[in-house]
């Protein structure tokens, strides 16, 4: 193996085992977290886990095959009696054997006392929830007919999020495939300029119309719904409009890249997309460490803000000097990173959370709890469709791509063939998925059924809770039947 191959396992077999160590330490200290903050123990002590967890990683490793070789070293670095020898040592007897029982115990305590698990109370306190058992037990039907009415509100608002969300993850999905976007490059200058002109266009157009119509009234025309439609458009426009402008201006310095014009417009556009950099990281940093905003930072650090910008700036022209106009940049791979990022940020929120913010934005009903709904879906199916473009066979690829087609054309007859029969699985199953969260997303006013099981739950009207479970189990269990039966014959 190459020496360079072979260091690297090294750095990261001893990472694992600093990690592993370094969890030990602070696990075994936020078991004592309680006496510890009542002797006045800063929170600040879980440092000590770092060089601690070093320390012992470091120890460890000199001292026989750790885990974290175990788990990264590849086996055909070791020799034959190495491997043998450790065949014949019993688990127990190893340090890898010894470290995972270690880990394993020491997690499983640290859950059980999380978790707060007591079966002195499993065994001893069931008897206080015999009221409420009985009352589920003798569903009040009179109330079938609402909580039908509100399970059919429920389907459709999962179906209509599911639908909506399928061309828009289908289209997200195709961006997000390491297989298609990492082939795609663009000229530097060209994609540097288009980027800062078309941000700066998109913040141009917004601006005008929030300037135009911030303080308009009129008695005869809704002024804040044609702010609402025209806001997103002219923002839509000023982006076109500006990356256009900005790849022609960037065209500009190709055909004397190194001339003094040429370099000044690349060192402009740098300075540009810096200046950009500089206030996404600063207000993140304010955000995080501060609880602040970057309003917040401009009002309370002046001029610090303005400092910031400009090492930005400086450092966007000088990043931009070091390519030439005409050189590919791999812009697949970066819109294939901000892709994903947003699709795991997105779908790491759960449909809850997304509800209460739409409701606080389009009131109480099952319009928010849609739109909560599609959110998700869109980035959850555009992940699971993202993947399936990744894992198709790569010959018809191959073969069109060499038959002289373009991106377009090996997407449509090489790829879209393929990924048909997938996607339909992914979305009947995701229909299926948002069915159940439909039920949740109504405690918090989404709409549905779910809205009126948390009414019940609320006034402690148990015997209309068991109607709406009841429903609520069949629905589902007669949902799940009919999308196997659809997957098996069009899958």
């Amino acid at each position: 193996m190459p020496k360079n191959n072979r260091a690297r396992q090294r750095r990261q077999a001893f990472l694992l085992d600093w990690l592993i160590w370094a969890y030990a330490v602070a696990g075994g200290l936020y078991y004592f977290r309680k006496p510890l903050a009542s002797a006045g123990v800063s929170a600040w002590v879980y440092l000590i886990a770092v060089p601690i967890g070093a320390l012992v990683a470091w120890l460890l490793e000199r001292g026989g095959t750790s885990i974290g070789e175990r788990v990264v070293v590849e086996s055909a670095d070791e020799s034959l009696e190495e491997r043998a020898s450790q065949r014949r040592t019993p688990w127990y007897q190893t340090q890898v054997g010894i470290t995972g029982l270690l880990i394993g115990v020491l997690t499983f305590v640290l859950g059980w006392q999380i978790t707060e698990i007591n079966l002195y109370y499993v065994f001893t306190r069931a008897d206080r929830m015999q009221n409420m058992t009985e009352r589920l037990l003798r569903p009040y039907w009179p109330v079938i007919g609402s909580l039908i009415e509100k399970m059919i509100e429920t389907i459709f608002l999962a179906l209509m999020a599911t639908v909506i969300s399928i061309p828009l993850a289908a289209l997200v999905s195709f961006a997000a495939a390491r297989n298609i976007m990492y082939r795609i490059t663009a000229r530097w200058g060209r994609s540097l300029g288009g980027s800062v002109l078309g941000l700066a266009g998109a913040l141009a157009g917004w601006m005008l119309i929030s300037r135009l119509f911030g303080g308009a009234e009129s008695e005869v025309l809704d002024i804040a719904l044609i702010r609402g439609l025209l806001l997103p458009l002219a923002t839509l426009v000023g982006l076109l409009v500006g990356a256009n402008m900005g790849a022609r201006v960037a065209r500009l310095a190709e055909p004397h890249p190194t001339g003094l014009a040429s370099k000044a417009i690349m060192a402009i556009f740098g300075a540009g997309l810096g200046v950009l950099a500089a206030w996404i990281v600063a207000s993140l940093v304010a955000m995080v460490v501060f609880g602040a905003s970057w309003s917040i930072f401009r009002r309370d650090l002046a001029p610090w803000h303005l400092v910031v910008l400009a090492l930005g700036g400086v450092a966007g022209a000088f990043y931009a000097l070091q390519r030439l106009p005409e050189e590919q940049f791999p812009i697949g791979r970066l819109i294939y990173g901000v892709v994903r990022f947003i699709l795991n940020a997105t779908r790491s929120i759960e449909p809850f959370v997304w509800a209460l913010i739409f409701v606080t934005w389009f009131r109480l009903g099952p319009f928010p709890g849609m739109v909560a709904l599609m959110v998700h879906s869109v980035a959850a199916l555009g992940k699971l469709y993202s993947e399936q473009i990744e894992s198709i066979d790569p010959g018809p690829l191959e073969a069109v791509r060499a038959s002289g087609a373009t991106e377009l054309q090996t997407v449509a007859y090489a790829v879209v063939p393929q990924i048909i029969p997938p996607f339909i699985s992914f979305t009947i199953y995701r229909w299926d998925i948002n069915v159940r969260m439909s039920t949740i997303i109504g405690l918090v006013g989404g709409g549905g059924i779910g809205q009126m099981l948390f009414q019940y739950q609320n006034l402690a009207q148990w015997r209309q809770v068991s109607v709406a479970v009841i429903l609520i189990v069949a629905v589902v269990m007669i949902l799940d039947s009919v999308s196997a039966r659809i997957r098996e014959r069009l899958v």
